[in-house]
Parts: structure tokens; sequence; C-alpha cells
């Protein structure tokens, strides 16, 4: 849930510092109070800080700036650390994968202004981008990793006279953040002067209107929160409402998740009465029963269907393959995993291992068995599918009535390993080529938020379908997709195009590109590996 404005022209703020031995407490961090300290001193406009202390990793990084854009609704994010030549230093990376488009002139700037103090600045890989989402935009910004640089970077070179022989970056943030459509700022000219064109400038008050009537702060603004770090969360109980995706503010937590958010009167006050939400008896017993058939079909709409509504609609189950980890280790999670088209479970019983062996959890791998089909596409050849091809381009039209009889059916799988008492949030569904396309399509529409979704060189079936039949936990389950550069099967940038789709509608996607065909290489294993350890923390 996006945070409330104390005012219309409140900035929110977020305040991210990147250390790995600081977040473990090894030392105490000098980033978040350097950048406090220097923006309480420069914006003299109302500001909202949210600050979290996280490590240098990847996938933290990631999701923490999503968080703060996506879900806490900042404005601007200011970055600190992480951003050198080092191998842990993936500050930059991370950025670029959360960015709509890139804004190097940033960048330049600050590289230029550090060269007047240290020769080493040509080492900074800084960056700056936009991250934009419907109805919001905000710009990220990575600084220098010590509290010096940060204020030269911030305001600029000054001569000995106090006159600004190099604009510092902060200048021009005011005018970026006013074009993106967020509040204005204003900033103290003996620090940083904010720029704007003359037409954008605001006129001086007259001695009239100087003093305008204050009207009273907003009983909620009395003081806002500052959530807890993103490493030091606790996490929610298991037995709470399905799993909170992997962000770090819990008053921050998405709609479909937040019991006040569940409520149909959200936005009502505090103080409204109860509402007798029945209808009349009347309207009641006027109304037509339901048959059984249509409660199983509303119910399919809404994620998994009601599969005991009548005997004669029973699923037939799936052959399945059940690889428990070697050693007897226990497993930490649960892995449905569904291969490829032509072949069968078989191909992936080494997959289990290959994940540990990147350091991935341990985990029960469940291995179904796709039923044998004629394929169209094939020229009516019968071979295992989960689904019929009805063309070899993976686009429309598509066999969407057999997507949906198989979901139902990998949906039956889940509702039995969650019957035997594992938590649905410790279920991920995966697959490979065709399974990855399936996998997909099941995760967005589960009633219940699962650990994660796998989906390797797939793609994104039936599109069109995904915003009426996509469900609030499939928009909670984080989306991991990794898809070859080369992939002569399924072309990339059908791969690509769905990866932008369900970045839509989810709060949490991780798009990768691998320079490799229709496989799997080891920087995959080891990126599915880091997904599914960060999945199964939060």
């Amino acid at each position: 849930m996006p945070s409330e404005r104390c005012t219309p022209n409140e900035l929110i703020l977020g305040l991210v510092s990147i250390s790995d031995r600081a977040s473990r407490g090894e030392y105490q961090d000098e980033g978040l109070p350097a950048l406090r300290t220097w923006c309480e001193d420069a914006i003299i406009s109302p500001v909202q800080y949210h600050e979290r202390l996280i490590a240098d990793d990847r996938y933290t990084i990631e999701e923490t700036l999503r968080e703060l854009v996506d879900r806490i609704g900042c404005d601007l994010v200011l970055t600190t650390g992480g951003t050198g030549p080092a191998l842990r230093d993936v500050t930059p990376e991370a950025t670029l994968a959360v960015a709509t488009r890139e804004m190097p002139g940033f960048a330049e700037q600050m590289r230029r202004i550090s060269l007047n103090f240290v020769p080493t600045a040509i080492l900074s890989r800084q960056v700056a981008v936009l991250r934009e989402i419907p109805g919001h935009a905000a710009l990220i910004v990575n600084l220098p990793g010590r509290p010096k640089a940060i204020a030269e970077t911030l305001e600029g070179l000054r001569s000995d006279a106090g006159d600004v022989i190099d604009a510092g970056i902060f200048a021009a943030i005011p005018y970026c953040i006013d074009l993106i459509g967020g509040p204005r700022i204003e900033t103290n000219p003996e620090i940083v002067a904010a720029f704007r064109p003359k037409e954008k400038q605001r006129r001086e008050p007259t001695a009239a209107s100087a003093a305008p009537v204050q009207e009273p702060r907003p009983a909620f603004c009395a003081a806002v929160p500052q959530p807890a770090s993103f490493e030091t969360q606790a996490p929610q109980s298991a037995d709470a409402l399905p799993k909170t995706p992997l962000h770090a503010n819990p008053s921050a937590q998405p709609a479909a998740f937040s019991a006040a958010a569940l409520n149909p009167f959200k936005n009502e006050p505090a103080t409204a009465p109860a509402r007798d939400m029945r209808p009349p008896r009347a309207e009641r017993t006027d109304r037509p029963r339901m048959s059984p058939e249509a409660i199983a079909r509303r119910s399919v709409q809404h994620g998994v269907p009601l599969f005991n509504s009548r005997p004669r609609n029973a699923i037939e189950p799936l052959e399945l393959i059940v690889k428990d980890p070697q050693g007897g280790i226990e497993p930490a999670c649960t892995v449905i995993w569904l291969h490829g088209l032509g072949v069968d479970a078989h191909d992936f019983e080494s997959f289990p291992q290959e994940i540990m062996d990147f350091g991935g959890p341990a985990a029960r791998f469940i291995l179904p068995n796709a039923p044998e089909l004629a394929i169209t596409a094939h020229n009516g050849y019968t071979t295992r599918a989960w689904y019929d091809l009805l063309n070899t381009s993976f686009t429309s039209p598509e066999d969407t009535q057999g997507l949906a009889r198989m979901h139902l059916r990998i949906s039956q799988i889940i509702n039995d390993v969650v019957s035997s008492g594992l938590l649905a949030e410790k279920i991920f569904i995966g697959g490979f080529s065709q399974g990855a396309a399936m996998a997909l399509y099941c995760a967005l529409r589960q009633a219940r938020t699962l650990a994660g979704c796998i989906a390797l060189s797939g793609y994104l079936p039936a599109p069109e379908l995904l915003d009426r039949d996509i469900t609030p936990a499939g928009r909670s389950t984080p989306i991991f997709m990794g898809h070859g550069s080369f992939d002569s099967v399924i072309n990339p940038l059908i791969a690509q195009k769905g990866s932008e789709i369900v970045e839509h509608y989810v709060d949490t996607l991780i798009w990768r590109e691998y320079n490799m065909e229709h496989e799997i290489c080891p920087e995959e294993l080891t990126h599915i590996a880091q997904f599914m350890n960060t999945a199964l923390q939060h």
C-alpha cells in the first residue's frame, strides 16, 4: 500500500545503504546518516523518509528498489555503496534491472565532479534510472559510498568565494521529479540551488498572500513510522494470509494481502458504522439457486476450482516422479517441475541435485508426466505435451481450453501438497520450454501465493486472458524468467514481450537473458538458486 502524503507537495524519499558488513552489524553504517543529514539540510519542502540498510546482494537490491517505488510510492530513491569494480559491487546491475529508462547525464556528472577530488573516480559505475509503473514514476540514483563523496556529488564544486564551478547533480533532480509527475521540491540555495527553466519557476508571493492560512495537519501525519531495515524485518506468521512478497515494510503490504486492504470499505473513516452486506431476505429467497456446475465454474475463474463439486467431475491425476534430496536431507521446500514438449519427467531427475550444487535449497521435486497429445503444429504427431500447440510462432490462436484443463490438474497437485501439511509459501512451480509456459499460466491463476515460479526458456501463453484471470495470489507470487539470447526454438523477443506483460501485473518479476541456445547454463542455475533462497527467506 503506498504511503500517504501529509501535504500535496511532500516528497516520499527512499534512502538505501548497501553494505555487507554494515548490514551484518560488523560496523556502524555511515551511508544512511550521511544521506539523511544532507537531505534534511538541503531540502526545505516536506519530506517523508524510508530507509533501508541491506547487503550487497543483487536480488535483495532489486527487490528493495521495487518495494520503495512500487509499494511505498517513493518519488526519489538515493542509494549509496556497491558501485565499484569489485565482484560484490552489484548495485548498478540491480538498478538497471528494475529500470524502464536510463538517465546517463547524472552518472557522467557525478564522475566529473569526483575527478576534481580523486583520480579513482573513473572506477565508479554509478547509474541513474527511471522506474515507471502504471500511475507512478520515480528517479533512482546511485551515489558513492563515502559520506564526503556523497555531499560532493550532490552539491557540486564551488570556488573559495562560494561560486558554483561545477553544478551538483541535485540541482537537476527537482525539475526531473516535476517532469515525471512528482511533487515540487524546494531546496536551500546555500547548499544547492534547484534549477528550473524560467517559465517553470514559481513567482514570489505578494505581501497580501505571503502568509496563507494553514490547514490543520491530518491526524495520520502526526508521526510517520520508520520501517525496519530490509535485512532485519521479522517474517509474518505462517498462519497469516498468503505469503508476504519479497519486501521489507510491513506497513506497505500489497493490497491483496493486507487485512485492511481486503476490506471493501477501507477508504471510509474508521468510525463509519458497520454495514450489513447481506441482501434483503426477499432477494435471497427469490434468487435462483446456483447449480454445483455453476459454482465450480465460478471457482475456476478465481483460481483453484472446487474439485469435489461432483464425483463425476473428478480430475484424472497425472503420473508423478518424486525426488527427495540425497543423503536424507530434510527438504526446505517442494518444487513442482514441468518438462518440455516431447520429453518426459525423467529428463529432469538430476535437476534437484544440480540446484543444490549451485547453492540452492534442498528441495523435494515432484516431476509430473504430461499426457500424450496429437500436436496440431506438428501435423498431428502424438507426443507428451501439457496442451496442444496450434502454431510454432507461440502466438494466437492458442489451445486455451487445453491450458485451462491442465491448470486444474496441476493445481490439484498443489492442493494435495498443501493438504499434506506444507505451506503454499514453501511450494515453487516451474518448468522448461512448454513446461515453463504451463507453470506461468498456473502460478498467475492460483488461489494461494506460492514461494515462486521459475520459467526457463518459455513464454507467456494466452496473454490476452491474463487481465481477466490473474488472482491476488498470482500477483504476489515472485516470478523468475530466464531465456537464451540465441534460442532458436522460442524466439527470445516473444519471451521478453511476455515478461513485460507479466511485470505489469505482478509484484516481483526477475527477467534474465543468457548467451545460450534453448538450454540451461551454469550462470542461470546460480541465479535460480539465489532466487529460491531469497524467496524462502521472505
